[in-house]
């Protein structure tokens, strides 16, 4: 018998006077109550109730339980009405953990922006160039790029941006601007770790990978920026990353290549439930309708082609 067992039952019977009328009101059988109360007692190891054929009335003990079970029935509603509310409009602590490569700057904005929509809504945000333990760290969500690997989280696409090449203007006058992938081994690339850069050409309706050689390696899209206006060398960078640096003229973009660029896809990854809480409804829904998307047809299969030693 769980612990809750008997007691809406019992706080009906005292409300009502009988037994009948709590059957009645609950929509159960009188014998049923009658057999909840019993059971109830039987737990508590006391008598609750006296019995006449006339009329109840509350023991000793009887008194002082229900009205600690008024006290937890009237927690419970004020609970279950909270939990309702909030179903209905977002409120809370929204957890959420960002990419830095170059996630934090793409996603800062957006965040600003439902915060200031949703003030009830207390947002941490945590950035981190792993991927984090959503359940073992507490995370409502995450935002992560590209294919995702098969999980028992639910994703839903967001949006995207444009990957471009870029570097600075002397860089460019002196080395001149690669016309092909295999071209780029000519040219000093400023790469992250793995040293794979990737391109979308529709064209081929495949995604291109390449290897790289770079003597500037850095997990943090803000040092490759760095490098790229110094003049070092090729960074592949996000659009909206280097706007401000190529509207100053510190950074030119390699325009005009059909294999030049990659469209990378942004999706929200949170755990499997059947009842998502208003929150993280209300963000999705949000950062969905905020950033600008990417079209359909992207291509999803990789070909991959090491261009450079």
């Amino acid at each position: 018998m769980g612990r809750w067992e008997g007691i809406e039952e019992y706080i009906c019977v005292v409300e009502t006077g009988s037994f009948t009328a709590a059957a009645d009101q609950l929509g159960v059988s009188k014998s049923y109550i009658s057999k909840q109360v019993s059971l109830l007692e039987d737990r508590m190891g006391v008598r609750l109730l006296q019995r006449t054929t006339r009329r109840l009335t509350l023991t000793e003990s009887g008194n002082t339980f229900f009205s600690y079970c008024k006290d937890m029935a009237e927690q419970f509603d004020r609970a279950e009405s909270t939990l309702s509310h909030m179903q209905q409009k977002p409120r809370g602590t929204l957890r959420l953990a960002l990419n830095s490569r170059y996630g934090t700057q793409y996603m800062a904005a957006a965040v600003a922006a439902f915060s200031r929509n949703y003030p009830e809504v207390t947002v941490e945000v945590q950035s981190s160039f792993r991927d984090v333990d959503m359940l073992a760290e507490n995370f409502d969500l995450t935002v992560r790029y590209d294919k995702l690997e098969d999980s028992s989280f639910v994703a839903r696409r967001l949006g995207g941006h444009t990957l471009c090449l870029c570097a600075s203007p002397g860089y460019w006058e002196e080395k001149g601007m690669p016309n092909h992938p295999d071209e780029l081994s000519g040219h000093n690339c400023l790469a992250t770790p793995d040293r794979f850069w990737l391109f979308s050409t529709p064209e081929r309706r495949d995604i291109i990978k390449v290897k790289v050689s770079a003597n500037w390696i850095s997990e943090d899209g803000a040092n490759l920026l760095a490098a790229a206006k110094a003049g070092i060398g090729i960074a592949q960078l996000p659009d909206f990353y280097i706007e401000e640096a190529v509207a100053r003229g510190e950074l030119v973009k390699l325009e005009h290549r059909d294999w030049s660029h990659y469209h990378r896809i942004a999706w929200a990854v949170y755990p499997n439930t059947r009842h998502l809480s208003a929150k993280v409804r209300y963000f999705i829904d949000f950062l969905i309708e905020y950033l600008h998307d990417l079209p359909d047809n992207l291509p999803t299969r990789i070909s991959v082609r090491s261009f450079v030693e």
